[in-house]
């Protein structure tokens, strides 16, 4: 092979590799932008770790279950306006 087509092959393969650089980064947010491509909600998101749970679900009061008490489930629990409200973790 002569010097001139080994050069020419280098310089594509270093283009090449150049290229799928950015391929290994995050992509950027989408754009707030009416013109945002349909294909841009493939990505897969970030995942943050969730609330620490609490272990508590509604238990005794009256015929209300207006309490929030330890339980076996994981739930949360909490008082609002005097109605216990509780939410799977």
């Amino acid at each position: 092979m002569c010097k001139p087509a080994r050069y020419a092959l280098r310089f594509l393969v270093v283009i090449a590799i150049v290229s799928l650089i950015p391929m290994l980064f995050n992509s950027p947010s989408p754009a707030s932008s009416p013109y945002v491509s349909a294909l841009s909600s493939l990505a897969v998101p970030q995942t943050f770790a969730g609330t620490k749970c609490s272990y508590q679900g509604c238990t005794g009061g009256s015929r209300y279950n207006t309490v929030c008490g330890k339980a076996t489930s994981a739930t949360n629990c909490q008082n609002y306006k005097g109605f216990c409200l509780f939410s799977s973790c």
